[in-house]
């Protein structure tokens, strides 16, 4: 596949420029051409009519003039009809027109002269009309010998501009394309090591600048997201540490003594497990934004929270907790219903298990927006906590055995989904999930 080449193309273009001029130049001298035939033959005329009537004999008229054949024909003052001559044999149709008017550059005549006969109408003293014709063979072989002269004359004249204007061309599109050099060199050291750098566009031509401006907010997509990611990395490395420390202490004293607590070791495989599930899932989530939120599903919401619920029956149930359900029929919610169960199903185990008392759980519309309030009784979480809560690895109580990831998710659902999560009440503590309709 070839290499676009901006000069190339550039070069292309004035070359095609240079040749349409060089067309331009080759009509104008053909257009030349024939205006000076015609015009040669209006001064023949004009001296052929002179002293001339509609009484005038036909004969004192030369059949040849200047080396070529000569016709005539001859109408009254009102159009009619006189008398023909010459080697046509026939008469020439009357031009209803001065005969200075053909100089006109608007008559829709003037180019009329491009055949081997020209007519040129006199008009006589008495108001008859002599249309005098003539085949200027020796006129034109004369004018296109001298045009095709003058026309290698200027090939010889133009040719040593039209190198110098590309030669002209080529150093200006050097210096015009030098910041696009200079902005492409500093693009290719922006990399991981220096993911802040970006392209200048404040010396860059004004048709590359959009351009230029596109791949700046793609490179700062691209260095929030390797942030992010390596974040992440950073905070599953971190989180990862701990169980994995603990399951190889426990491995270790199984080889030691031949005893093993399969029963923890179970605990902590699951734990971990459900680590990396919501890893990856969080991780999806940030990494399909856009996505998603140009996405069309939709979702029953009623019927995915009253489902979601009798899905943690029974953990409830364990806990000797009871759980409420208060919702508005036939809600239908912007969304993927997998994802969105998962957020529900994240926001009510916060409820069970750092809450206290009787969960609630009440879904509404309030004008435009639909509203899933989880609600327990406990100590809730101090105002200046609540944007704390969402963010990744974050525990309200640093022994709890959760993952810290379970807001986080919610919260990066919903807003993929159009909607958010937040903190609204601290007694009791309330918890409040936004849907997009």
């Amino acid at each position: 596949m070839r290499r676009a080449s901006l000069r190339r193309r550039l070069l292309l273009s004035f070359g095609l420029v240079f040749l349409l001029g060089l067309a331009a130049v080759v009509l104008y001298l053909l257009d030349a051409r024939d205006q000076i035939r015609r015009s040669v033959i209006y001064i023949q005329a004009q001296e052929l009519g002179k002293g001339l009537s509609m009484h005038s004999n036909p004969a004192d008229l030369p059949d040849h003039y200047a080396g070529s054949p000569m016709a005539y024909t001859l109408y009254d003052a009102t159009g009619e009809l006189l008398w023909y001559s010459g080697f046509l044999g026939r008469p020439l149709k009357l031009k209803q027109y001065e005969s200075r008017k053909w100089l006109h550059f608007s008559h829709p005549s003037w180019s009329k002269a491009s055949g081997k006969l020209i007519s040129i109408p006199v008009v006589l003293a008495d108001g008859a009309t002599l249309m005098v014709s003539k085949e200027d063979r020796m006129e034109r072989e004369l004018l296109d010998t001298l045009f095709h002269a003058q026309f290698i004359r200027s090939l010889f004249v133009l040719l040593p501009f039209a190198v110098l204007g590309m030669v002209l061309a080529w150093f200006l599109l050097q210096w015009a394309l030098r910041p696009v050099q200079q902005a492409a060199r500093l693009a290719s050291r922006i990399g991981p090591q220096s993911p802040e750098l970006r392209i200048p566009i404040e010396t860059l031509p004004v048709e590359i600048r959009p351009l230029a401006q596109a791949a700046n907010l793609g490179l700062e997509r691209f260095a929030n997201a390797y942030e992010k990611e390596q974040q992440v990395i950073a905070d599953a490395a971190h989180e990862l540490r701990t169980p994995l420390t603990v399951l190889d202490l426990r491995l270790q004293r199984y080889r030691a003594d031949g005893q093993a607590d399969w029963q923890a070791i179970d605990d902590e495989l699951k734990q971990l497990s459900r680590l990396v599930g919501q890893l990856l899932l969080l991780a999806r989530q940030e990494q399909d934004i856009e996505r998603q939120q140009h996405a069309t599903s939709t979702t029953r919401l009623t019927r995915l929270v009253r489902e979601t619920v009798l899905g943690l029956m029974p953990l409830f149930e364990a806990a000797q907790r009871s759980i409420q359900v208060q919702l508005q029929e036939h809600v239908i919610v912007r969304g993927q219903e997998s994802l969105l169960r998962d957020a529900i199903r994240n926001g009510v185990e916060n409820a069970l298990l750092h809450g206290q008392g009787d969960v609630v759980v009440r879904l509404y519309t309030a004008g435009e927006q639909v509203v899933l309030d989880i609600q327990d009784q406990g100590t809730g979480v101090p105002v200046e906590r609540w944007e704390a809560m969402f963010e990744r690895f974050h525990k309200a109580d640093p022994g709890s055995s959760g993952s810290g990831l379970g807001l986080s998710i919610v919260r990066r659902i919903l807003r993929n989904a159009g909607g958010d999560a937040c903190f609204v009440s601290m007694q009791p503590c309330t918890m409040r999930l936004y849907f997009q309709q």
